[in-house]
């Protein structure tokens, strides 16, 4: 008999032991604060073979023609977190104007040397131009006295010789 209270107040502990533990249960881990992607700047890229120059502002693209004329494309930035690039994609309703395969783009911060101009840009990118190009480039933010991309095409800017963006 002494065996089976001794079996039963063991039995009792642990089962006090489990209500009580189970009362006291530890918080769950909570996941890292997720942090917003960053904001791409208002930016220009450009590169060589061929010349190219594309401006994005406000999720608007402007392609600057070399020896044709500016193409305008309506799209957004989207933020890629592993690979830490913001990608452009024109908008899923807009089709390429004629003649043209659209336009997207790929870019990082990171280092880009522009061995023409022997100078070093904060931004990297990879472009798809609308004749069908894939080319590299480098990216900088828009400079205050540029000409952004705006609904109606270049927004006008006092003083300006040149509508087109110098780089």
């Amino acid at each position: 008999m002494k065996g089976n209270v001794a079996v039963t107040s063991l039995m009792l502990t642990i089962l006090a032991f489990a209500v009580c533990a189970a009362g006291q249960a530890p918080s769950p881990v909570q996941p890292p604060a997720s942090t917003a992607p960053p904001p791409p700047p208002d930016m220009v890229c450009f590169g060589y073979g061929p010349n190219w120059s594309v401006q994005f502002v406000n999720g608007e693209a402007r392609y600057i023609g070399i020896n044709e004329p500016d193409q305008d494309f309506l799209g957004n930035f989207h933020w890629v977190p592993n690979q830490k690039t913001w990608v452009w994609q024109r908008q899923d309703d807009q089709s390429p104007p004629k003649g043209s395969f659209g336009l997207s783009a790929q870019i990082r911060k990171a280092a880009c040397h522009d061995s023409v101009r022997k100078q070093t840009y904060p931004y990297s990118a990879q472009v798809n131009l609308p004749e069908g190009d894939s080319v590299n480039g480098c990216c900088r933010k828009l400079r205050p006295d540029e000409a952004p991309v705006g609904a109606h095409g270049l927004t006008p800017v006092p003083n300006s010789q040149n509508s087109q963006p110098q780089q």
